[in-house]
C-alpha cells in the first residue's frame, strides 16, 4: 500500500517527478551531468523505472519512519498519569519483539510494493491518466477539492473493500494476507506489515481511480498523502465514534474477529455485506478494561 506524494518535479515546470529527481539528484551527484545538458529524452524505461522506484522507496521510508514512530510514541509509550496505561490499551501480550518484527516485515514489504507500484507512476508521469493541472477545467475548485476526493474515497473503499474481503478466501489468505494478521493487537508499524502482494492489491484502487475519474494533480497528492496517514491511523488503536466511518476501532475488530469490518474509511459495504461488527460494545471501546496477562500466540 504506497500512498506517497509523487508529484513534486510537477510544480517545477518539469514533465514529472522523475525529471525532476533525474535533473536535480541523479545527474548531477551519481553521474556528474551539468544541469544545462539535462536531456530527458535521452532517458531508457530502464532508467525511468529505476529512478521512480528508487523515489517511491525513500519517500516512503521516511514516510513510515516518521509517522509510525510519533504515532507509537504519543499513543503507545507515553502512560496516562492517572492510570499508568498508555491511550493504545496495548500491553505487549504477543510478545516483546512485535514492534521488531513488524518493522522488519515493512522493511522488505515497501522496497517490493513500490517496484510494483512505480509503473503506475511512470503511467501518470507520462501523461496516460485523466490528471490535470488547470483548476479551472471540470467544474473548478469545487470539482477539484471537493467532489473529486468524494469519489476517490467512495471508489477505493468499494473496490478496497471487496479486495479485501477475498483475501480472507481460504485459498488466499494463508498465501497473502495471513502475514498481516500475525498480530491481533496492532500497532502503527503494523500499516506496512503485508505481504507485497497483498499491500499492492489493496493500493491499486488509488492509481487505477485516475485512469477513470479527472483529478487535479494537488488533490491527488493530498489524497495519497491523507491515504498514507489513515492507514497509519487504524492500525493505531485508538479512535473517535464517528457515523459511517470506518476507524481504528473497527480495523481492530477486524484483526481480534478476523471476518468483520474489511472496510477501509467507511462501513457502509460492511453493513450491506453482512461483515459489519460494532466495536463500541466490546472491550476496550465499551469501557472494559482490557486483561493485561493474557497473552495470545502470534499466528
Amino acid at each position: 500500500m504506497i500512498e506517497v506524494p509523487t508529484i513534486i518535479g510537477l510544480g517545477l515546470g518539469f514533465d514529472g517527478t522523475a525529471n525532476w529527481v533525474n535533473k536535480y539528484i541523479v545527474d548531477p551527484y551519481l553521474l556528474g551531468v551539468k544541469s544545462e545538458d539535462f536531456d530527458p529524452s535521452t532517458h531508457g524505461l530502464l532508467r525511468k523505472f529505476l529512478v521512480i522506484w528508487g523515489f517511491l522507496l525513500v519517500m516512503t521510508y521516511a514516510f513510515y519512519f516518521t509517522f509510525c514512530p510519533l504515532t507509537y510514541y504519543f499513543l503507545f509509550k507515553r502512560k496516562d498519569k492517572k492510570t499508568g496505561d498508555n491511550k493504545a490499551n496495548w500491553f505487549q501480550r504477543e510478545g516483546k519483539d512485535q514492534v521488531k518484527n513488524e518493522i522488519k516485515t515493512s522493511l522488505w514489504s515497501i522496497a517490493v510494493m513500490t517496484a510494483m507500484t512505480a509503473p503506475f507512476e511512470l503511467l501518470v508521469e507520462s501523461g496516460k491518466t485523466k490528471i490535470y493541472w488547470d483548476l479551472n477545467e471540470h467544474g473548478g475548485k469545487l470539482y477539484a477539492f471537493v467532489i473529486a476526493p468524494i469519489l476517490f474515497i467512495a471508489f477505493s473503499d468499494t473496490c478496497i473493500y471487496w479486495i479485501h474481503r477475498g483475501l480472507h478466501h481460504k485459498k488466499l489468505y494463508k498465501p497473502l494476507h495471513k502475514l498481516h494478521h500475525r498480530y491481533k493487537e496492532t500497532t502503527p508499524f503494523s500499516a506496512y506489515a503485508f505481504h507485497p502482494i497483498d499491500g499492492w492489491l489493496q493500493g491499486c484502487p488509488y492509481h487505477i481511480f485516475v485512469f477513470l475519474f479527472p483529478m487535479h494533480h494537488v488533490a491527488y497528492f493530498i489524497s495519497l498523502a491523507c491515504v498514507g496517514l489513515w492507514t497509519i491511523n487504524i492500525h493505531d488503536r485508538v479512535t473517535w465514534n464517528l457515523p459511517f466511518v470506518n476507524g481504528a476501532a473497527h480495523h481492530t475488530v477486524h484483526h481480534t474477529g478476523f471476518n468483520y469490518n474489511y472496510g477501509q474509511y467507511l462501513v457502509f459495504w460492511d453493513k450491506l455485506g453482512g461483515s459489519y461488527r460494532d466495536p463500541f460494545v466490546t472491550a476496550p471501546y465499551n469501557g472494559t478494561p482490557l486483561d493485561k496477562e493474557k497473552r495470545f500466540k502470534t499466528s
